[in-house]
C-alpha cells in the first residue's frame, strides 16, 4: 500500500508540473525549432515595422523603463502611428504564436485592442499591438481581416503582417520585445542600420528624442 501511495504522489507531481509548463509556454519554448528557415541562435539584425517613414504620421513614445524621459511615464515598448492602410512588417522571423483580442468594454472610444505575438527562438518573442482606437466592433474585425496570416504561420523578416486601419486620431502600434517574460529595450535587439534609420524617423519629429530611455 505504502509503494502504491507513493506512486501515485509522484504521478500527481509530474502531472501538474506537466500541466504547469504547457500552461506557461515552457513547452514550446523547450521544443523550438525552425526547422531550417533562419538561425535563432541569436536575435541582433531586427528591423522597424514600417516601409517607409512616409508611412508614419506622429512619434510619441518610445521605451522607457521610468518617467525620466519627454513622455513622462514607464512605456514597455515603441508606439508607430501610422497613416490609414500602411503596411506593417515583420522586424524578425518567426512563427506566429498568438492572435489576442482584449476589449475593453463599450464605455471608452480605445476599446479594442488586436495583440499578435511571433517567436523568434526559445526566449524571445515579438509582440505587435493593434491599436485602431475605435469603440466600433464593425472596424474591430475590419483590422482583424486585415491580417496576412494565422497562428502557426511562419514569417520572415519583411513580410507584411497586415494592414493598419486608422479607425480613430490616435490610432497606433504599440511594438514590443520580451525575453522571457520580461519586455527589453528594443534597440537591444536591432541592426546598427535600422537604429539609425528609426532615430532619424524620430528626429523627423522630436529632434532632441531617443529611441530608448533605460
Amino acid at each position: 500500500m505504502r509503494k502504491r501511495a507513493i506512486l501515485l504522489i509522484v504521478i500527481l507531481i509530474v502531472g501538474l508540473v506537466g500541466f504547469f509548463v504547457i500552461q506557461g509556454g515552457l513547452f514550446d519554448r523547450v521544443l523550438f525549432d525552425t526547422e531550417g528557415r533562419y538561425d535563432p541562435s541569436e536575435l541582433n539584425d531586427m528591423g522597424v515595422i514600417y516601409v517607409n517613414r512616409s508611412d508614419i504620421i506622429e512619434f510619441n513614445e518610445g521605451y522607457s523603463e521610468s518617467d525620466n524621459c519627454p513622455w513622462g511615464a514607464i512605456h514597455n515598448g515603441i508606439d508607430y502611428l501610422f497613416f490609414n492602410n500602411s503596411d506593417v512588417i515583420a522586424v524578425a522571423p518567426g512563427i506566429v504564436k498568438k492572435i489576442d483580442l482584449t476589449d475593453w468594454g463599450p464605455g471608452g472610444a480605445h476599446r479594442y485592442v488586436i495583440g499578435v505575438e511571433i517567436r523568434f527562438n526559445a526566449s524571445v518573442t515579438l509582440n505587435y499591438g493593434f491599436e485602431p482606437w475605435t469603440n466600433s466592433t464593425l472596424e474591430q474585425a475590419q483590422q482583424v481581416a486585415m491580417f496576412n496570416f494565422e497562428v502557426g504561420t511562419w514569417i520572415a523578416k519583411g513580410d507584411i503582417i497586415a494592414k493598419f486601419l486608422k479607425a480613430g486620431e490616435w490610432s497606433h502600434i504599440h511594438f514590443g520585445v520580451y525575453q522571457g517574460n520580461s519586455a527589453r529595450d528594443p534597440t537591444l535587439y536591432m541592426s546598427t542600420s535600422s537604429y539609425n534609420e528609426l532615430l532619424g524617423m524620430i528626429h523627423d519629429f522630436r529632434p532632441t528624442w531617443e529611441i530608448s530611455y533605460p
